[in-house]
């Protein structure tokens, strides 16, 4: 038995610390990506669009030759030839694409791991439950390795690994890893939950709509995107029960009326009969 809880021990250590590796590490890799993808997309499209632009506008002069002056003419030409330049050294494009791509496999790995992370967590806590666990995060880290080894060296940037790091320590401070957001959602609902059951205590049984009206005010059904609305419905029913469990008044036992002690009857006065006696003359 000894052993057995020693081992269970060390797989138990073992998940904690692959369920929070990963989720620092997809949660990482993922805002790496989205920060260097929306850099390129706003640097590529303007580009793109100005050398179309530029170049249309160049070719219309040369057929026409009085579009405009010769001066802007040449002026335009040392732009586009500029900006053709830039395009075609960075690569703009491309460097988009490919954060995307990897954009895109980050978000898959980070849904896998969210399935197994929230699926397996109300399953028994046995020692085979655990080695289960422990081979599937072992296989997601897998893929993670295999990822980061795919990325190479084309999508290194130094320009966008620096806005990453502004970005990480000020505006992603909280959301550094992936179930960040999750996690902030489920503490704030307790903290809503708790604070309401400490105001129901000692209260009267309370109805639906005054529950609605609660759950609205306070944000934790209403405003959660991430609750479908069965998932909501549920919630309510829970919520609503336990309410009214907690606010039913203790029932009071009827005082059990005492019978009225009964007065005894004032005693009749005897009548007491002269009695002659004799006398002796």
């Amino acid at each position: 038995m000894s052993d057995q809880s020693e081992e269970k021990t060390l797989v138990i250590n073992k998940v904690i610390f692959l369920k929070k590796k990963l989720d620092k590490e997809i949660g990482y890799n993922y805002w790496k990506k989205y920060v260097a993808s929306v850099f390129w997309s706003q640097i590529s499209t303007p580009i793109n669009l100005t050398i179309t632009m530029l170049t249309a506008i160049t070719t219309a002069q040369i057929q026409t030759s009085d579009l405009i002056s010769e001066s802007v003419a040449s002026q335009l030409a040392i732009v586009s030839l500029i900006l053709a330049t830039l395009n075609t050294f960075f690569r703009p494009h491309t460097q988009y694409a490919t954060n995307t791509e990897f954009l895109a496999k980050w978000r898959n790995l980070g849904v896998k791991f969210e399935d197994e992370y929230y699926n397996n967590s109300i399953e028994s806590k046995k020692l085979e439950n655990y080695r289960g666990r422990l081979d599937s995060l072992r296989l997601i880290q897998k893929e993670v390795n295999e990822l980061r080894q795919a990325e190479g060296t084309n999508t290194i940037n130094f320009l966008t690994d620096f806005l990453f790091f502004i970005s990480f320590h000020t505006c992603l401070r909280n959301k550094k890893n992936w179930l960040d957001r999750d996690k902030a959602v489920e503490e704030a609902a307790k903290a809503k939950i708790d604070e309401n059951n400490k105001h129901k205590k000692g209260t009267r049984k309370m109805d639906g709509k005054k529950i609605r009206e609660i759950l609205i005010r306070n944000e934790l059904i209403e405003h959660d995107e991430d609750l479908e609305l069965k998932e909501k419905i549920a919630a309510l029913a829970k919520l609503e029960e336990a309410v009214t469990e907690e606010a039913k008044p203790e029932e009071t036992k009827p005082e059990e009326s005492k019978p009225e002690e009964l007065k005894p009857e004032e005693s009749k006065s005897e009548e007491t009969d002269d009695v002659k006696v004799p006398i002796n003359n």
